[in-house]
């Protein structure tokens, strides 16, 4: 079995997929550590966006001292240093939705050859780019 750079046996996964699914995993460590993990999804989904509408509005001082409640659980934890370098980590993704047709139109602009499997589109794009790159290395 064969892997790639980011560990995974299969190689369908990038390793900035990898590092979302990190990132994500930690996300659900946060939500557990708050005691949150055993609620119901339509209430934990509630509480979420309850909290991010507050957060918006939440002065300077008031997300300090939020935070400073955050970063003492974590400390407590000894889980800081890995939530906040996923978190850094994290802020270098960036999410963007293509629709096959779109994704087959770069890979061709690429120079590379889209399969006709929507489901190897992603893999197709990523050499695609990959190739690209080391050609203009």
């Amino acid at each position: 079995m064969s892997s790639n750079r980011n560990g995974s046996g299969n190689g369908t996964h990038s390793p900035e997929q990898g590092l979302r699914v990190h990132h994500l995993a930690n996300l659900g460590g946060l939500i557990a550590l708050a005691g949150l993990d055993l609620e119901p999804p339509d209430f934990l989904l509630g509480a979420l966006l309850s909290v991010a509408e507050e957060a918006r509005e939440l002065p300077v001082e008031d997300r300090a001292r939020v935070a400073k409640i955050g970063r003492t659980k974590l400390d407590e934890r000894a889980t800081a240093k890995r939530a906040w370098k996923s978190w850094q980590r994290a802020r270098d993704l960036h999410a963007i939705t293509l629709s096959t047709n779109q994704m087959r139109d770069i890979i061709e602009a690429l120079g590379g050859q889209a399969p006709e499997s929507p489901t190897h589109m992603v893999l197709a794009l990523s050499q695609a780019l990959t190739e690209a790159s080391d050609e203009t290395n």
